[in-house]
């Protein structure tokens, strides 16, 4: 699907890039190039965006069929550019940090990710061949001062950093893999080998609830950045990519290139490839914030007397006993606002909503009624 800002392959797999030479941000000269290519489906859900005078760049893996993943994609990036754009003006006289001590435009990139799943969600809503649509999305978003970075993502489309002669991943995955991993690291690998490889654990337009993971980089002259979807890192290992990006030629040259590894390798999905290339100019930035500002100074409670909350779980832990009502309060608000844990499996015959308790005694995964092995570690139960 052609996209303003958007370089289309087609069918024959010939390239037309289109070179946007973009002066990102202040302090630095970039260039930014894209491309998308159908592979070997018969219809492309991915979609790109480059929106430089936004600072911004976006990379989205639509899925749900041939009248649906495309949509989804597209309203993604387009609701993401929006927002960037109405909220231009405000952003442009607002702080780097706001008092909160959190980053403006890293905030007004997560926020603008919700807007587009919501957006998603109604879409679906209204039209029943949108039903089930959703899409994956990562993004780059530059702040004004120029050698700052936020990176967001939702789903497993990825962002990649070349610096000094090497390639590293920004993002992890949003994927029941490594969901399972994070959760229960001692899951027997026989299980992990049946798992499906592609089960994204978060993405635009499943869920009302979204998280946005976001981070915060600071840019060097040198940096090439790299967002691509699963069709791409599928069928081309990270040091291919790490070899394609180490030399010196311009972005809309990469962009062929990594295009190229893929097909060579008979890429079977869509692919996506956005890159980004930063070159240091004489203009320096005005200020150079911290990444990690001092945290602001609560009128309510000093600092010296500030209690120590730890939240577990759905329980709360305060230290010490006694802090100030107000302050948990608070903390109770922002608790409730905390996405929901997964729900267990629900009992087979069970009213709707009812979970089993039973746990295996080993690796702790919630287990079926009835099962007579763990599904996760193969413990054989009593």
């Amino acid at each position: 699907m052609a996209r303003v800002g958007e370089g289309v392959r087609s069918g024959e797999h010939n390239p037309t890039v289109e070179v946007r030479p973009v002066r990102v941000v202040r302090s630095f000269d970039a260039g930014a190039a894209g491309a998308t290519d159908i592979g070997r489906r018969d219809h492309n859900e991915d979609c790109i965006l480059l929106r430089p005078e936004l600072g911004l760049f976006l990379v989205a893996d639509g899925a749900g069929g041939r009248n649906a993943g495309n949509v989804a994609s597209a309203i993604a990036t387009t609701t993401v550019a929006n927002v960037f754009e109405t909220s231009a003006a405000a952003m442009a006289n607002a702080p780097e940090i706001d008092a909160a001590g959190m980053w403006t435009v890293a905030r007004r990139l997560s926020s603008a990710m919700h807007r587009a799943n919501v957006e998603i969600i109604d879409m679906a809503k209204r039209s029943a061949k949108y039903q089930g649509m959703g899409t994956t999305l990562v993004a780059l978003a530059f702040s004004p001062s120029g050698d700052v970075v936020h990176v967001a993502h939702v789903g497993d489309s990825r962002c990649y950093r070349f610096r000094s002669g090497q390639l590293e991943a920004l993002t992890a995955d949003h994927s029941l893999l490594v969901d399972v991993l994070e959760g229960h690291p001692d899951v027997d690998d026989a299980v992990l080998a049946r798992a499906p490889g592609h089960a994204v654990t978060r993405a635009l337009g499943m869920e009302e609830s979204l998280r946005v993971s976001v981070r915060t980089l600071r840019v060097l002259a040198g940096d090439v950045y790299l967002l691509c979807t699963d069709g791409l890192t599928d069928a081309v290992d990270e040091a291919t990519l790490e070899a394609i990006l180490s030399g010196p030629q311009p972005p809309d040259f990469v962009v062929g290139a990594l295009l190229e590894a893929a097909m060579a390798a008979r890429a079977e999905d869509n692919v996506a490839v956005l890159v980004v290339s930063c070159h240091e100019t004489d203009d320096a930035p005005k200020r150079r914030p911290p990444l990690r500002s001092e945290p602001p100074l609560s009128p309510r409670t000093s600092v010296s007397s500030a209690p120590e909350i730890i939240i577990s779980g759905v329980e709360t832990h305060v230290v010490p006993a006694d802090a100030d009502p107000l302050a948990l309060d608070t903390l109770g608000l922002l608790a409730r606002l905390r996405p929901s844990s997964a729900p267990g499996p629900v009992e087979s015959g069970a009213p709707s909503g009812t979970r089993s308790p039973a746990r295996c005694g080993k690796c702790g995964q919630p287990l079926q009624r009835g099962a007579k092995t763990c599904p996760t570690c193969g413990m054989t139960l009593s």
